[in-house]
């Protein structure tokens, strides 16, 4: 696991090959990448949630009609 002392090295090579004008821009992308990688992974775990509701109400009904029969 990387510790902050690598974080801090990482950083400072970072501002020296960037430069301190670009890093907060960078940083900002990256944050933002972050953030639409989370919402994609919460919107693919809510559509697995509403496929797999679906897929037990729809047995479940033909289970009772298999019943029925």
């Amino acid at each position: 696991m990387i510790g902050t002392t690598e974080i801090i090295l990482i950083l400072i090579i970072v501002i020296l090959i960037f430069g301190a004008g670009k890093f907060p821009k960078i940083m900002e992308n990256f944050a933002e990448g972050i953030n639409v990688f989370k919402k994609t992974i919460k919107e693919d775990k809510n559509k697995n949630n509403k496929d797999s509701k679906k897929k037990k109400t729809t047995s479940s009904k033909k289970k009772k009609t298999a019943k029925s029969k």
